[in-house]
């Protein structure tokens, strides 16, 4: 197994060395993952979609040992976030993270509700959803699920499918 702390360094550094908030980290990762160049995170289902506590400890672990800087913002609302960061070419980039940062770059141009809707459709596909995880995304994210970020949801799918295993 890779070192995991070193995993949450190279997906940020490959997202250009900067991500922002805890969704956008677990639903990159697990797309990552579902796309067959992750880094062998255990993935749940969580309120959020697939969620991976082991992903969320190696994060806090990785700002302990300096491989990834943490900065705290808040919202408008005055809850907080992180903003995680790496120097941009802190890691060796090889064949799988060219994969990787391509995939990451199609992700970039989503929301972070687009990310966590197309991560929940993917991870029910995967467990007993497989005829229509859509409906059922949209049953548990009724609130999110609008037909306009179902849309993009599925578009940002369409973009990363040529790298789907």
């Amino acid at each position: 197994m890779t070192n995991q702390s070193n995993a949450v360094a190279r997906i940020v550094s490959l997202n250009g060395g900067k991500l922002v908030g805890k969704t956008r980290l677990q639903k990159s990762a697990y797309l990552l993952e579902s796309c067959g160049v992750g880094f062998g995170f255990d993935f749940t289902y969580h309120y959020y979609g697939p969620y991976s506590e082991e992903l969320s400890l190696w994060a806090d672990v990785s700002e302990a040992l300096d491989s990834v800087k943490v900065e705290h913002a808040r919202t408008e609302y005055g809850a907080s976030y992180p903003i995680y960061k790496t120097q941009k070419g802190q890691v060796d980039v090889n064949e799988c993270d060219t994969t990787r940062s391509n995939i990451l770059k199609v992700l970039s141009r989503y929301g972070t509700i687009e990310l966590e809707l197309a991560a929940t459709a993917v991870f029910l596909a995967n467990n007993g959803y497989r005829d229509n995880p859509w409906d059922e995304t949209i049953i548990r994210k009724a609130t999110k699920a609008t037909p306009e970020r179902v849309r993009k949801a599925k578009a940002l799918l369409e973009e990363i499918q040529e790298f789907r295993h």
